[in-house]
């Protein structure tokens, strides 16, 4: 039993104890106690949990453990109940645990046990919200990732705040993260190769291509191009000399230290310089330099795209350890590298035909084999598109150039590990898909790593969580199947005995019992290794009606435009950094209001306003009164008490005043909560009743009494406690805590 409750919810946290964490760690004790004392026999019995009390005058927690474990106990809940409440110490916390109903047992704690908690608050400081995790997990957290070919959308910001905002949460939980950007800039990419076409025809001032990318965007993009193309002669030898001096770090080139990072971007910029340096002189008389400038220009416009969308995640507050370019995957021969494995383990081969698994009601019914099969468009997996679907553009290598016939189609057996079609790795052309790139990306987060001591080292993640945006149900199949190909290509899942025979359906997918049982246990283990989460769309409404969010003009609306928006029109007069502020903080708390895996509205006129009506400005508002309280009691010499400053808490005796200290205790709570769901969305309700609970102990209790001095630092004491609550919160969040407004 002991076993059972420590691998159970929330027991693998070592606890700074606050008022819920010491009670519920209270009743695992008294059921222990029960369990050995033979009162409830032995059982795999749910975690004593706490749930606040809906009425105020049947205490304040209460516990549902006995109807939760009657039915394994096999005794009446409330007899359950009773003996569990004969279990639990009354005395300086406790002051009564009474059963009620048909098993809940209602908890009341004393007064003055609630207050000495304040003093706690004040030690933890803003370290308030953490946890020190008992077995912390090496996470690998990729999101936003969005095609370099246009600035962050208002779609895509739902996915930056959630991202951003879940690593925060797991940091707190204990856990150590790296925060990690995939950048979609491989040269084989249709959209990309479009991007750069698009770019092209406005430098050379022609027609756009067929389905071409329009917008002030794109225009924005081209004059820094041709800026680059300007000074491309002298920067060629300037960078030439430069990469001479820097031999040693380009055989290192690798994107996790910031040095390495530049060394290979400036790489790739040269490259890129040598032929569009040409482009005046050369024209279109030659196919291959066409070829070679639509090339360089889609390093340099998806490098000036990269840059604008890196700058605008910053201003969200948005961060990442790691940007990882897809591209360089293809430059270093890790793709071919990869795959060359593949086909070696029998996981990938050049065969003429491609399994299907059918299913009925989720399962697999049929395996179908088609002996001529076509090959699919590949999309791109970047969380967000800016263009119709492009025209088919020349054939193209890795490298950009131009193919050179048809060669085999290579197919990842991916139905081998449960996806429910095999995918084309290698087309015809002899471009590499997408999901080659997946591999080859994926087993270098899984072997990441350096030797102790050296620069830029990262350890392998435990585990990788990849966020992609609507419409991507169909990646995680397949993004499991690439995970489980490589940990049954490196040998890392082990099978079973291999003593049940193939089925007719298994026998066209596997060699053997034995592949069969290899490939099922590695699909197991990426389950564990790989976690793919979805967030929904999000939905602008203004006037209660929906809003497009698009430009008069027909340009795209970005998140900074967004920002932008929020904050002119709630604060007209502000510097457009504090309006930019402003809009940064309202955008990320509507964005996660709702459950990422939710559809939401985010509403215009609400998000603009300044008042108690917006949840930001009502969150805000209670830290900014707390600021302005202790900032007149130091004017009037009164003071508030800091961490190791004497007060007296049972002065702290009000209603408004215990439960303003009960729900600034929730804090890490409510944060462990999140981390274990990725629910987030609970961290704005928790900030909203927060500030409620200042406000209604603010307008009942009043702070400043010279004539009752101890009275006056307890309640300063808990505005400390409750700013500590309220800022850790925000911070979490990715919200400022301004100490005016």
């Amino acid at each position: 039993m002991h076993s059972q409750l420590l691998s159970a919810r929330s027991a693998g946290y070592i606890r700074r104890a606050l008022i819920r964490d010491f009670l519920e760690s209270e009743l695992r004790a008294a059921v222990e106690r029960l369990i050995a004392s033979g009162e409830l026999p032995p059982g795999d019995y749910p975690t004593p949990t706490l749930s606040d009390a809906k009425d105020a005058s049947h205490g304040d927690f209460s516990s549902q453990f006995a109807l939760a474990a009657s039915k394994t106990a096999g005794l009446p809940p409330r007899e359950i109940a009773d003996r569990l409440a004969a279990q639990l110490p009354l005395g300086e916390l406790l002051d009564s645990a009474e059963v009620a109903g048909p098993g809940f047992l209602n908890l009341r704690l004393k007064s003055a046990a609630i207050a000495k908690f304040v003093k706690e608050v004040l030690e933890k400081g803003d370290d308030l919200p953490r946890s020190v995790a008992e077995a912390p997990v090496r996470l690998n957290v990729e999101f936003v990732s969005v095609n370099p070919n246009g600035p962050i959308t208002v779609g895509s910001g739902r996915g930056a705040a959630f991202g951003s905002t879940l690593c925060n949460v797991l940091e707190a939980a204990g856990h150590r993260v790296h925060r990690e950007y995939y950048i979609n800039d491989g040269t084989n990419s249709e959209q990309m190769r479009l991007f750069a076409e698009s770019v092209r025809a406005i430098l050379l001032d022609r027609p756009l291509p067929e389905g071409g990318y329009r917008g002030d965007y794109v225009a924005q993009i081209s004059e820094r191009v041709k800026h680059q193309i300007e000074v491309a002669e002298p920067s060629i030898r300037r960078l030439e000399f430069r990469l001479t001096q820097m031999k040693a770090v380009l055989e290192k080139a690798y994107i996790v230290s910031e040095e390495s990072r530049i060394t290979y971007e400036t790489q790739r910029l040269l490259s890129a310089l040598r032929p569009i340096a040409r482009m005046k002189a050369c024209g279109n008389r030659n196919e291959d330099i066409v070829e070679g400038q639509i090339a360089a220009i889609q390093v340099l416009a998806g490098n000036a795209a990269f840059y604008e969308q890196a700058d605008d995640l910053e201003d969200f507050d948005v961060t990442f350890d790691t940007w990882f370019s897809e591209q360089f995957l293809h430059d270093s021969g890790k793709v071919e590298e990869c795959i060359d494995a593949l086909i070696a383990k029998g996981a990938a081969d050049t065969e003429p035909y491609q399994l299907e698994v059918i299913k009925k009601k989720g399962e697999p019914d049929e395996v179908k084999r088609n002996e001529q099969p076509v090959e699919e468009e590949d999309a791109d997996q970047a969380n967000e598109s800016f263009e119709p679907s492009p025209p088919t553009p020349s054939p193209s290598s890795p490298g950009g150039e131009k193919g050179e016939g048809a060669i085999a189609t290579l197919w990842l057996r991916s139905t081998k590990f449960a996806d429910d079609k095999d995918r084309v790795l290698r087309r015809k052309d002899g471009r590499w898909t997408y999901i080659a790139s997946d591999v080859a990306y994926h087993k270098d987060k899984f072997n990441r790593g350096s030797a102790p001591g050296e620069k830029g080292s990262v350890a392998p993640a435990d585990k990788l969580l990849t966020i992609l945006g609507p419409d991507h149900h169909g990646y995680i199949g397949r993004l499991r199947a690439v995970v489980a190909a490589l940990l049954e290509e490196q040998g890392e899942a082990a099978g079973g005995d291999a003593t049940q025979p193939l089925s007719e359906s298994e026998a066209l997918l596997y060699r053997d019992p034995a592949e069969r049982d290899a490939c099922l246990a590695a699909l197991e283990e990426a389950r564990k290794k790989l976690e793919v989460v979805i967030f929904q769309i999000v939905r602008f409404v203004k006037d209660g009606k929906p809003a497009p969010m698009r430009k008069r003009d027909g340009n795209i609306y970005s998140l900074k435009d967004l920002m932008l928006e929020i904050g002119k029109n709630a604060a007209p007069a502000a510097k457009e950094s504090e309006q930019l502020r402003i809009g940064k903080d309202v955008a990320r708390f509507f964005y996660l209001m709702r459950s990422h895996d939710t559809h939401m509205d985010f509403d215009l006129d609400l998000a603009e306003k300044q008042s108690d009506e917006n949840p930001v400005y009502y969150v805000q508002y209670a830290h900014a009164r707390i600021c302005s309280v202790l900032r007149k009691a130091e004017e009037t010499g009164l003071g508030a008490p800091g961490p190791h400053d004497p007060f007296d808490p049972a002065l702290l005796a009000e209603p408004k005043e215990l439960a303003l200290i009960k729900k600034v205790c929730d804090l890490p709570f409510e944060v462990r909560r999140c981390a274990e769901d990725y629910g987030v969305h609970r961290l704005t309700s928790y900030a909203t009743e927060l500030a409620r609970a200042y406000h209604a102990f603010y307008d009942s209790c009043r702070v400043l009494q010279p004539e009752n001095l101890p009275l006056t630092r307890a309640r300063l004491a808990l505005c400390q406690a409750a700013a500590i609550g309220l800022r850790s919160t925000l911070g979490l969040l990715g919200i400022s805590a301004p100490e005016r407004m």
